[in-house]
């Protein structure tokens, strides 16, 4: 079990996080043949949307070319969805086999197989619940103002995933949990989700390089997308294993109910 100590420095564990999967690798093999999968999923997704635009205009003229685009569109989002889903599971792998990487053991990908398939159901809730939260603000996309909202959203979900898998909560006790971690301890949660957007932003900027040369885009998916995504989910852990038993800032202690009396109430003589 990880402890939070007085040498907890959020900084630091981000680069510790990202030596340790160097040293153990194999600990991105999940993320990465999710993120592969979810690029086909994207490329047969664009192609599918043509060919069906294509051969609705061909078969119906214009009513036939928008219910052609219609259910491509909607065809893609299913998929796209799916490969979501793929990466969401791969990372909960990660997240399963994690605690024992910081102890300095070889990962065990079967060990964390099975602990990822006991904790489908709860992971399954709380991704139905995240999706909810995030209904509202992905549409507010539109106006812009969605994206901001999506990031803070992002933010205070951060460790939901990790208290489903390591913590064994419910889908939405894990919410909860999420929430509060990253208030009370609003420093260490904001460096964490900092390095975490930084590391997924340097792997798209390099994924969309790549993205038009032919199989270096599939090899950069691979690649960077399972690098990217297996070292948010080890920081992810290493943070909510730090921070889950820690007490709160001594600002927010002040503001906790008094302990009640050893001897219990006192009691009234008649």
């Amino acid at each position: 079990m990880i402890a939070r100590t007085a040498a907890f420095e959020p900084g630091a564990e981000l680069q510790r996080g990202a030596e340790l999967l160097v040293k153990h690798w194999v600990l991105a093999i999940p993320t990465a043949v999710a993120s592969l999968l979810f690029a086909v999923i994207v490329i047969f997704s664009v192609l599918s949307v043509i060919a069906s635009t294509v051969l609705g205009g061909a078969t119906g003229g214009h009513i036939g070319t928008g219910l052609g685009f219609g259910t491509g569109v909607l065809v893609a989002l299913a998929l796209i969805f799916a490969g979501m889903v793929a990466i969401y599971v791969a990372q909960a792998m990660v997240i399963a086999a994690a605690p024992g990487v910081y102890e300095d053991r070889p990962p065990d990908l079967g060990a964390a197989f099975a602990v990822t398939l006991r904790r489908l159901p709860d992971l399954f809730v709380a991704l139905v619940a995240t999706f909810a939260l995030a209904l509202i603000p992905a549409i507010l996309c539109f106006v812009l103002i969605g994206f901001p909202l999506l990031l803070v959203l992002g933010y205070f979900l951060m460790y939901v995933p990790a208290a489903v898998v390591v913590g064994n909560e419910g889908g939405i006790e894990a919410l909860s949990t999420s929430f509060r971690l990253t208030t009370q301890h609003l420093s260490e949660s904001i460096i964490g989700w900092l390095g975490l957007i930084a590391a997924l932003i340097a792997g798209y900027i390099a994924n969309s390089i790549a993205i038009h040369l032919p199989l270096i885009n599939l090899l950069a998916a691979f690649a960077i997308g399972g690098f990217t995504h297996a070292y948010a989910a080890l920081i992810t852990v290493r943070f909510y294993l730090a921070l889950r038993n820690a007490p709160p800032p001594l600002a927010l202690q002040q503001f906790a109910p008094p302990p009640p009396p050893i001897g219990g109430p006192p009691s009234i003589s008649p």
